[in-house]
């Protein structure tokens, strides 16, 4: 049972460390309107968006597809984040314990769930800008992906659940971001400008995920610590169907084969399989990305973007002075 105390010793850090957070959320933030989406299907842009996928050009098709499938799925977690988070809002309305006083928690959950849903918006409007279509399927499961988060579990149990959900593919996407700033420093491609302003939302959600597994967590109790478990298992085995169902679609559609021989699917696909099982330690405690690489997943990270870290202090979103990857100007 949660009592009123439970949250009380961390209640000034969580609230210190969200209003920090979201100090320059409405200066460093993410709309579609910012885009000139003339720019968004161009030659030059498809040659890039090889490069970045293949590491060369040539592979046009298959990076289109690639991103299509990719940005489109994740267009709809985001969508679901949004909606989760603004019902665990409306759950914590009553609710006065030591974290939910004042303006911070619902300041920052506001921002993170308005933010959400513009990363679908315009990831929508950026694959079907760069393919023409829009694969959609079986209402992307978000009856199933949000019954799992209708339950009578305190609402802290559900965001930081949600939290760890998201947190995996936030954290693969990042390294993406890395790699696009690095192929492409200056920012002259579209599609580095769209990871770029994307990737200042997403470093704040990420710090939000921190405070969520790193302050929250620890002072729930046992069980609602394996509620935690119970319910990002459900949710994640509902994005996997998720991702097969977009994966199926986008290959029927766009009749291209973009998984076969693309290096930057199999890195994702190591990375998120690499994050998913090892951030829940086997005592069910939580750790960062960042705590959790070792010399081998650190090497595949570094090859793929330049950088060796993912989210850790000292390296700031997208940094500029990251070296230039091989295929870079192509």
């Amino acid at each position: 049972m949660t009592t009123h105390n439970q949250f009380h010793g961390i209640a000034d850090a969580v609230r210190t460390e969200l209003a920090s957070v979201t100090r320059l959320a409405h200066i460093n933030t993410f709309h579609p309107g910012a885009f000139d989406w003339s720019e968004a299907g161009t030659a030059d842009e498809l040659n890039y968006v090889s490069t970045v996928a293949y590491g060369e050009a040539g592979h046009e098709k298959q990076a289109v597809a690639y991103l299509t499938k990719e940005l489109a799925q994740l267009a709809e977690i985001e969508r679901h984040v949004s909606a989760v988070m603004t019902m665990v809002m409306g759950e914590l309305h009553d609710l006065r314990d030591p974290i939910n006083v004042g303006h911070e928690l619902h300041n920052a959950l506001s921002c993170f769930a308005s933010e959400e849903i513009q990363h679908a918006n315009t990831f929508y409007r950026y694959v079907r800008a760069l393919s023409g279509v829009e694969p959609r399927v079986d209402k992307a499961l978000f009856d199933e992906r949000f019954d799992v988060f209708r339950t009578d579990d305190h609402p802290y149990v559900k965001l930081v659940a949600l939290c760890c959900s998201a947190y995996v593919g936030e954290s693969v996407i990042t390294v993406f971001e890395h790699r696009a700033d690095a192929l492409d420093p200056q920012r002259d491609r579209f599609f580095t400008r769209l990871l770029h302003t994307h990737g200042l939302d997403e470093a704040r959600h990420v710090k939000i995920d921190h405070v969520a597994m790193k302050l929250v967590y620890p002072a729930l109790t046992a069980h609602q610590q394996q509620r935690v478990r119970e319910l990002l298992s459900q949710i994640e085995e509902l994005n996997r169907r998720l991702a097969e169902a977009f994966q199926a679609a986008t290959e029927q559609i766009l009749a291209v084969d973009f998984t076969t021989g693309n290096p930057a699917a199999a890195v994702q696909l190591e990375m998120t399989k690499a994050f998913g099982s090892k951030v829940f330690a086997p005592d069910g405690t939580l750790h960062t990305v960042d705590e959790i690489l070792d010399d081998e997943l650190s090497a595949v990270i570094t090859a793929f973007s330049g950088v060796g870290r993912v989210h850790a202090a000292g390296i700031p979103p997208l940094s500029p002075e990251v070296p230039a990857l091989a295929g870079a100007g192509q």
